[in-house]
């Protein structure tokens, strides 16, 4: 175990106490009904919004997997998620203002201003199960998962509390994941914790304290990121360290995955190839359209240019101003503590690191940082983890509460539905709890929820650009690339990627299906979608080549976006390491 200083427990009980006291100075303007409780009045400044939906994706799990991701393919690894820059630039430039005209509470709950019938009841339905339950409750679990990784070296239970442990350990579940009762005390009293702050304030008080979080997460990664930097010996001690541990062609510097890097399988890698998969992957692990808690950041915001607005300073927080010290201290992790190499000195942390190369960022902590920089790091990832399972739970239970109760109980006041959101709220919490038993790594968690959005995604973006997509389509994408994405997961011997484009191929062959069976979409229905939303492409009385003008307009903006974020990524590593 490593040792915390009394000043490093005095950092984290602060913050913990500041938490709790923004759940409580902002319950009473989050209790007046579900607008107020799930979109805080749509009166946010841009600047809140932006910062908050990168709090978010900033959890404590992130630099763990991209330590662990760096370990197994190097910078090319991460991939895996750089994919939705296309994605977040497409929010911005396109679906932003779209989601703020719509004024929905969940992006389930547009499926009922685009499509009419049964089916699209079906859908709505489906969509909150899919994404508010089983996408949701995946996330909340891995990010439990990760923050008890991180917690482990530094937190004592059967040392400080043995009879508790014992007691425990008796009925712990046989198989799980977790750690033991030990690691599944902390779990259980961060989130009993963050549960009890998101209840009280909704969405005001989860989005104030993803403010401060995500400063702290910021500045803590900062400090290790330059400690990590300085013990390799910086720029030169990169290059150097990696040669000599791993040859000359080792690759870890690399932006662009190479032949034999591990990319899939056994496959050359062209660029034909590579941008396929680039491409399902990019709306496999982020709803292609924003959905989800983006949009709900993006409709709480005062006006549709501030929902834009949120979305681009997100995505340059995101991909061009934090990643750098996850980056070096994943790159450190490999010098420091080679792959393969000597890790007796460290003892149980060293052979812990050698099975779990996602420990080797919570190591390093321990490792580089001095008493009180622990603390405040451990700070920084707690603040990192809190906003993000903050803002799923509030997530989840607007989908529970706008898309299934308020359609059994449409006559539901304002207080019954704040007392239903914070009864779901609690509910989110121990399903987190249960799912976080079952998940090994984090990166493992990833890949289930990629096979969601992989037979969704193109539906999903295509309804807003041509009225001729129905639900009968999205539920026939949902049916045969969820089946589809199931039998890959289970019975198939290839590498994960190719499973990923045969899933994203037969969700799109769903989609033609269920548009050639089904029936015909609403044109009313479509038209008054149009007239609330003014998306652009192909609606009713709207000419193609306009269409064609507004939707090529948009992708050049978008592309342009993405070309700068690869541009400044590949600087960067040029800069800072070598590569």
């Amino acid at each position: 175990m490593l040792a915390l200083h009394p000043v490093d427990w005095t950092i984290l009980g602060l913050y913990l106490l500041f938490a709790l006291g923004v759940g409580f100075y902002v319950r009473e303007r989050a209790g007046t009904g579900r607008r107020s409780y799930f979109l805080a009045d749509r009166a946010l400044p841009w600047w809140w919004a932006g910062v908050s939906v990168a709090a978010t994706t900033f959890a404590a799990d992130t630099p763990l997997a991209v330590t662990g991701i760096i370990a197994g393919r190097g910078l090319s690894g991460n991939w895996i998620w750089f994919s939705w820059i296309a994605i977040h630039a497409g929010v911005a430039v396109f679906f932003a203002r779209l989601w703020w005209r719509s004024g929905v509470v969940t992006e389930a709950e547009v499926i009922s201003l685009r499509y009419s019938g049964r089916a699209a009841g079906w859908l709505r339905s489906a969509r909150a199960g899919l994404f508010g339950l089983v996408y949701n409750a995946i996330i909340l679990g891995w990010v439990l998962r990760a923050m008890g990784k991180i917690l482990h070296p530094y937190v004592d239970w059967e040392t400080w509390t043995p009879g508790l442990v014992r007691a425990l350990d008796r009925i712990w579940p046989a198989g799980a994941a977790v750690g033991g009762a030990d690691e599944g005390i902390t779990i259980l009293i961060l989130v009993g914790i963050v549960t009890l702050y998101s209840t009280l304030g909704g969405i005001r008080g989860v989005i104030v304290t993803d403010l401060v979080q995500f400063a702290l997460g910021l500045f803590g990664s900062l400090w290790l990121g330059v400690a990590a930097w300085r013990a390799v010996g910086g720029r030169s001690g990169f290059q150097e360290g990696l040669t000599r541990l791993y040859g000359a062609n080792h690759g870890y510097l690399d932006l662009f995955p190479t032949v034999g890097s591990g990319w899939l399988g056994a496959l050359e890698i062209g660029a034909l190839t590579f941008g396929a998969y680039l491409l399902v992957q990019s709306y496999a692990n982020v709803p292609s359209d924003g959905g989800g808690y983006l949009q709900q950041r993006l409709n709480s915001c005062r006006s549709e240019g501030d929902a834009s607005k949120a979305a681009l300073l997100f995505l340059g927080l995101h991909y061009l101003v934090r990643v750098w010290p996850w980056f070096a201290v994943g790159l450190a992790a490999l010098v420091l503590i080679p792959l393969g190499g000597e890790v007796a000195a460290l003892g149980e942390v060293g052979a812990g690191v050698a099975g779990d190369r996602e420990l080797g960022y919570p190591v390093l902590m321990g490792l580089l940082l001095p008493a009180g920089a622990v603390g405040l790091l451990l700070t920084s990832l707690l603040a990192a983890f809190m906003s993000t399972i903050d803002t799923h739970l509030n997530w989840g239970a607007s989908y529970l509460v706008n898309d299934v109760y308020l359609r059994v109980r449409p006559d539901a006041g304002a207080t019954e539905q704040v007392r239903v959101a914070r009864t779901a709220v609690v509910g989110f919490g121990i399903l987190a709890v249960a799912v976080s038993l079952r998940i090994d790594t984090i990166e493992q968690a990833w890949t289930w929820v990629a096979f969601l959005g992989a037979s969704l995604g193109v539906p999903t973006a295509v309804r807003w650009i041509w009225w001729r997509v129905g639900a009968w389509a999205e539920l026939g994408s949902m049916a045969v690339g969820l089946s589809v994405g199931l039998l890959m997961v289970t019975l198939s011997p290839w590498p994960y990627e190719v499973q990923l484009l045969v899933t994203g191929a037969a969700g799109v062959a769903g989609m033609v299906l269920g548009m050639a069976l089904g029936p015909a979409p609403d044109r009313e229905r479509a038209v008054a979608f149009r007239d609330r939303v003014d998306p652009p492409g192909f609606w009713p009385g709207r000419s193609p080549a306009t269409a064609l003008r507004q939707l090529l307009e948009k992708a050049a903006l978008a592309a342009g976006i993405v070309a700068g974020v690869v541009l400044g990524l590949r600087l960067g590593i040029a800069v800072f390491f070598g590569g």
